[in-house]
């Protein structure tokens, strides 16, 4: 930690009218150096609403308020979000006593790292006071006990912007946060929509996608050559960790995915990824140079990964190919398939670390990590296109990770689009429910949009993160039902209704859950408009009522898309349309589509 780790106490956070920086605070005492004897720590990642202030309206700031006093009120267990409940089914939410069982004290970037030290002040040679705290961001999240996601749906009539979380997730700065969180000791965050939704989620990689910092979106092109060095301390200091403990799926996962947390931040062939364990020179015989280098390739990856044969599984269920495949480098996994290993061999346990199931082939991993080389090599030595009985599919992978490129590459080595996956589900309702939009895009070209269900593919966009007003656009003008209420859990695929049977029973019996409450409710006769309320998707619900979406019906439990935000506190924009005006809800989604140049 190069900068002390400045944080407010929550009781002072609460009393705050408008958020100041840095310097003011600190000269009137208000800020803490944080240090664990202290109590609890909260890092809050949040996407900046302003151009020279994070929040000049105090709208995100007062979500965080309310959610807080939630939290220490009435709110008894944060619950898990849908998709970790689907997928992780023993997981459980968070006590909130965890949270005020101590003193708690946040840390958010504006108030606790520097903001007016000028460049003229910085002797010449030395690092910034700002410099200091962003190298010490990986610090910071690791003395945090919670990782707070403040994504409310804000719009911004200055910026004439909707920010909301598909824009946090596309921002550079909270992706290195991210990142951050998922090489700490606790990979879980809390997501803060609205002051009385929040959700925990236990597997970030497949509740919310994302995508490596070097990917996202700067305002100054020049901050993302701040990040590597960032990066790769934390994965370095990360494997070190994992080795000591002897954890050596984990240590196996974090090592071959240096290229994807690095993917963006260094040149193409100047790539320098950390090697933890040493002496694989002083193995090597003497005659050296006389060496396949391919071999010499493989023998390090083997060394470095601590396996013995090509052949061999880890405790994880995984090969060597899977872990080479995650990497994603060509030349090892040419040299790997030269040598007898099976490219159609499979993942035999889930890995909750990369939100992956069992039964993953290597090209599903190459294709999900966006290693397209290695994926058409992988295609040319015959691996499967549709990954057998599987659930994570070549082509599922492909739209879970937003790839349009690897969607061509498995359409034009004849991949069926169509095709689902082992529970039923397929790929384009699938890219809806992640809100990848290239991929849903890229799905339209190669189908020309025949065989594509797209009024069950709006529903499903409710049920996730999904639901951004450029992709509930998309799919009405696809001529998708807005007022649908057909729907139910089995038309997905077989998987899902199997869940909804077992969810709408619990929910029957009195255990509430978020996913219990959306399959006891959006399969009776919910509309899309319904189900955007139930999982607190707002931009969607704007754009729904924006179109004209009825609000008037009701499933079949006699509830109507205003009932579920009844006692809740929406954005403004939604109650205003619950009692007659749509006004808010169109000037949103005009925010919303306004710079979108995404179009078929």
């Amino acid at each position: 930690m190069l900068l002390p780790m400045y944080t407010v106490p929550v009781k002072d956070l609460l009393l705050m009218g408008e958020i100041e920086p840095h310097e003011e605070l600190k000269a009137r005492g208000i800020l803490v150096e944080f240090d664990k004897s202290m109590g609890n720590a909260a890092f809050v990642s949040h996407q900046w609403v302003g151009h020279a202030h994070p929040d000049p309206e105090f709208k995100q700031m007062r979500v965080l308020q309310a959610a807080l006093r939630h939290i220490m009120s009435d709110l008894t267990r944060i619950p898990l979000d849908v998709v970790t409940e689907m997928i992780l089914p023993r997981s459980s939410g968070l006590p909130t006593s965890k949270l005020v069982e101590k003193e708690l004290f946040i840390w958010y970037d504006y108030f606790s790292c520097p903001q007016m030290e000028r460049a003229d002040q910085t002797p010449k040679g030395c690092r910034s006071e700002l410099s200091k705290a962003i190298e010490s961001i990986p610090a910071y999240v690791a003395s945090s006990s919670f990782f707070f996601v403040l994504v409310p749906v804000i719009a911004s009539d200055n910026l004439q912007k909707v920010f909301s979380p598909s824009s946090w997730a596309r921002r550079g700065w909270c992706r290195l946060e991210r990142a951050c969180c998922e090489l700490g000791q606790n990979q879980s965050w809390i997501v803060v929509k609205a002051p009385t939704s929040l959700e925990l989620i236990s597997c970030p990689s497949a509740s919310m996608g994302s995508g490596p910092p070097g990917q996202g979106d700067f305002s100054q092109a020049a901050d993302r050559a701040k990040m590597a060095p960032v990066l790769m301390a934390t994965m370095k200091r990360k494997l070190l960790q994992l080795l000591q403990a002897q954890d050596f799926v984990s240590y196996r996962v974090v090592l071959n995915q240096q290229s994807v947390y690095l993917n963006g931040l260094q040149e193409p062939g100047m790539q320098d990824y950390y090697k933890p364990v040493p002496g694989f020179e002083e193995s090597l015989p003497d005659r050296v140079e006389k060496m396949d280098p391919s071999l010499i390739l493989v023998e390090e990856f083997l060394y470095q990964n601590g396996f013995r044969k090509i052949a061999e599984r880890d405790a994880g269920g995984w090969m060597p190919l899977h872990y080479a495949a995650l990497s994603g480098d060509l030349p090892l996994i040419q040299g790997l398939i030269a040598r007898g290993a099976n490219p159609n061999c499979k993942t035999t346990k889930d890995q909750p670390l990369l939100g992956l199931p069992p039964l993953t082939s290597a090209l599903a991993i190459c294709v999900m990590f966006r290693h397209d080389g290695a994926a058409q090599f992988l295609i040319s030595a015959r691996a499967s296109l549709t990954g057998g009985a599987s659930i994570c599919t070549p082509m599922i992978a492909a739209v879970v990770a937003d790839s349009a490129e690897g969607v061509r590459l498995l359409c034009a080595a004849r991949c069926d689009p169509h095709r689902r996956n082992l529970v039923g589900a397929g790929a384009f309702g699938t890219a809806c429910t992640h809100g990848t939009l290239q991929a849903v895009a890229e799905l339209l070209r190669q189908t020309g949009g025949h065989g594509l269900d797209v009024t069950c593919a709006l529903h499903e966009t409710m049920v996730n993160h999904g639901g951004s007003a450029k992709l509930v656009q998309k799919l009405l003008d696809l001529r998708a039902d807005m007022n649908d209420q057909t729907f139910t859990w089995w038309k997905p695929g077989f998987g899902l209704g199997l869940i909804s049977m077992q969810k709408i029973l619990q929910h029957k019996l009195g255990k509430k859950t978020l996913c219990s409450k959306l399959m006891y409710h959006g399969g009776h006769g919910g509309t899309p408009l319904m189900l955007a309320v139930l999982t607190s998707q707002y931009e969607a619900a704007a754009c729904l009522i924006a179109a004209g979406a009825r609000l008037d019906l009701r499933n079949s439990r006699g509830w109507t898309a205003k009932d579920f935000a009844e006692g809740q506190p929406v954005p403004d924009f939604l109650q205003e349309a619950f009692e007659g005006s749509r006004d808010g809800c169109c000037r949103v989604t005009y925010a919303a589509l306004r710079n979108s140049c995404w179009e078929l």
